[in-house]
């Protein structure tokens, strides 16, 4: 296990916006942080802050947030949560947790949900992109001010390693615990779309 490798990338320009918005950015299995570079490109919202991530564990060519076990017990995913954790609280005393916003692809999709349902508490918002949702206990209950925070969720029509229905049989349980959650599927696989990134851009625009 590493520690978790930080780069931040300072928004570039602030326009009318107050530049105090921080997204932090997981990648997926397998992959680095340094994929994410040209995301943070591509997604161009003024006045937003990047920090990206590696996860602690090595694989293959890239790094991982836990193995193949989907269990909230498998010792790696508990490692890597409490990690997020730690990082969580320590940028909310910079940033404050209502100007965060969470993003993760795959692997990353579902340490940033798990993250915000753990937290409990209101952020800027949630993304994830083609994630594998846990399968939280239905008497999950998010705290009121939780519930404030919007989700941005999409995933592929023809996902092959994830299935989009599994996904959305998942969310539903924490999207029925707040009050703005949009889900929106795309003809592709496990992949992030250019019109993913367009929404995606959209969405976060409104709320900078």
């Amino acid at each position: 296990m590493t520690p978790l490798t930080k780069h931040f990338i300072p928004a570039v320009n602030k326009g009318m916006t107050s530049g105090d918005k921080l997204m932090i950015v997981l990648h997926g299995r397998g992959d680095t942080l340094h994929s994410y570079k040209v995301f943070s490109q591509e997604l161009n919202v003024t006045g937003l802050n990047y920090l990206l991530l590696n996860a602690p564990f090595v694989e293959s060519f890239g790094y991982t947030w836990y193995d193949d076990s989907f269990s909230t017990e498998d010792l790696r995913y508990q490692k890597s949560m409490e990690l997020l954790e730690g990082l969580l609280e320590e940028q909310a005393i910079k940033w404050g947790l209502k100007n965060i916003f969470l993003f993760g692809f795959s692997q990353g999709g579902r340490m940033v949900l798990d993250l915000f349902v753990k937290k409990n508490a209101h952020l800027g918002g949630v993304v994830a992109l083609s994630p594998r949702i846990t399968a939280h206990p239905l008497s999950i209950e998010m705290s009121a001010k939780a519930a404030e925070t919007p989700l941005f969720v999409a995933h592929g029509e023809q996902d092959p390693i994830i299935p989009i229905l599994e996904t959305r049989n998942n969310l539903k349980i924490i999207s029925d615990q707040v009050k703005s959650c949009q889900f929106t599927s795309y003809p592709m696989g496990h992949e992030i779309d250019i019109s993913e990134i367009q929404a995606l851009r959209a969405w976060m625009n409104e709320r900078l």
